[in-house]
């Protein structure tokens, strides 16, 4: 599924996606929450072919216009009841990260 706004795609991640997710996974102040830190590009051409394989959940966040990820944005499922027991799951955490270079950048959804 790709969600489509004015200036962004939200669409699933691309094995040449690689080189844009190490530029915001590389930075310490965008992924200190999520425990993301990347040190390799090769990491994250692993990452992205994980990120690939789960399209129903994770979100490139890219530029329109220029095709550039700047970030993600994902949801992890959780069952309704705390032990996870026999639960639908019902609920979503969400996430996200964008690249500290577009930080306070206005963007119109």
């Amino acid at each position: 599924m790709t969600i489509e706004t004015e200036r962004l795609l939200l669409r699933p991640f691309q094995e040449g996606d690689a080189e844009d997710v190490f530029e915001y996974l590389n930075e310490p102040a965008v992924n200190c929450f999520a425990s993301m830190k990347l040190h390799s590009l090769e990491e994250a051409r692993e990452e992205v072919l994980k990120r690939s394989s789960e399209t129903e959940y994770y979100f490139a966040i890219v530029l329109k216009e220029s095709g550039k990820v700047i970030g993600e944005i994902d949801a992890y499922p959780e069952p309704a009841d705390e032990h996870g027991a026999d639960s639908e799951m019902d609920t979503f955490s969400p996430c996200w990260m964008l690249n500290k270079a577009y930080h306070g950048k206005r963007v119109r959804l």
